[in-house]
């Protein structure tokens, strides 16, 4: 993990992921509660291996980059973009511990995300959610207000502006 931004108030530090850092990534999957595993990967996920750490430790920071926010070594929440292939937008995705949610932290990352995703030509993000997943909902119309969402099957989707 490279810093990039010091700590606040309550220590929590952001820095960019590198391929090297599983071990981290492997023990902040084991902060997320079964709920907050789901939510992030629309899937009933048990084992690190089923959120396909090799995929998510592809980073080039250009086409594809991650931001964690880092207290005392330790992972607490990841925000990620992945470019669509020959194109200006990303799908990008964030979590947060459950021990640190709602305290302003998916809100840093996904700022100094959207950051690296214009420097790099990201023009666009493209968004999923679960539609009773309240936290992100409000998450997403501060930082996106009157995104238009559309709903299918319990999912719903926004491309917003980076």
């Amino acid at each position: 993990m490279v810093e990039i931004e010091a700590g606040r108030a309550g220590g929590v530090t952001l820095a960019r992921l590198e391929g090297s850092d599983g071990d981290f990534l492997r023990r902040f999957f084991y902060r997320l509660s079964p709920e907050t595993l789901y939510r992030r990967f629309h899937s009933p996920i048990t084992r690190p291996e089923q959120a396909h750490p090799k995929f998510l430790l592809n980073i080039d920071h250009r086409d594809r980059e991650a931001v964690v926010a880092v207290v005392d070594c330790e992972i607490v929440g990841v925000a990620r973009y992945v470019r669509h292939p020959g194109s200006g937008a990303a799908e990008v995705a964030v979590v947060v511990a459950d021990d640190w949610q709602r305290q302003g932290i998916a809100t840093r990352l996904m700022t100094s995300l959207a950051g690296f995703a214009l420097d790099n030509g990201v023009e666009r993000f493209t968004l999923s959610m679960q539609a009773d997943n309240t936290p992100v909902l409000r998450l997403v119309g501060r930082l996106y207000p009157g995104a238009a969402m559309t709903h299918s099957q319990g999912i719903l989707e926004a491309v917003v502006p980076v």
